[in-house]
């Protein structure tokens, strides 16, 4: 039976998978969320390229024709890369992304949350530090505001003296 370039790279990932198990003494079928998936078939590499097209994904890789049809055709192993690339480009999302991103997706230079019409730009999230900053400061004013409000009813001071109600005659 002849060994195709993909089964080659399934075994040796397989093989580092086994081996980094074992040292971190994890049982079998445990995650490793840092170690890298396996090598993909010619069928999910076809299905990005379908998204993407041949010529964006050709221009992007900055491979020849003859490379991206070896990949299609399974005869060559598409580097990690090149695949994490294809992965960003077809799904919106960063290979290796924990289940809390699941529901957000990069399209151009924004970061959508599925389903809604909520989006941030990198400027947007960059400020988050100083939105954040600022509602802290405004919930403190809001705290000191009812503190003294609270003192004053405590102490029953709720009138001045040149209230023009009180003195009047």
């Amino acid at each position: 039976m002849k060994q195709t370039a993909f089964s080659r790279a399934y075994a040796a990932w397989f093989a580092d998978y086994t081996a980094e198990r074992l040292r971190l003494k994890k049982r079998p079928g445990a995650r490793l969320p840092d170690f890298p998936p396996p090598p993909t078939c010619p069928e999910d590499i076809a299905a990005a390229v379908d998204v993407i097209g041949k010529t964006r994904t050709l221009a992007v890789l900055g491979v020849h024709r003859s490379t991206l049809a070896r990949w299609l055709a399974g005869t060559a192993t598409i580097p990690r890369p090149s695949w994490l690339v294809l992965v960003l480009l077809s799904e919106g999302r960063l290979p290796g992304m924990s289940e809390d991103w699941r529901e957000f997706r990069f399209v151009g230079d924004r970061l959508h949350l599925i389903g809604t019409r909520v989006s941030y730009s990198a400027r947007e999230i960059a400020g988050w530090h100083y939105q954040t900053a600022h509602a802290a400061a405004l919930a403190r004013a809001l705290e000191a505001s009812q503190a003294k409000i609270a003192y004053l009813l405590r102490i029953g001071q709720f009138e001045a003296q040149n209230d023009a109600l009180i003195h009047t005659g």
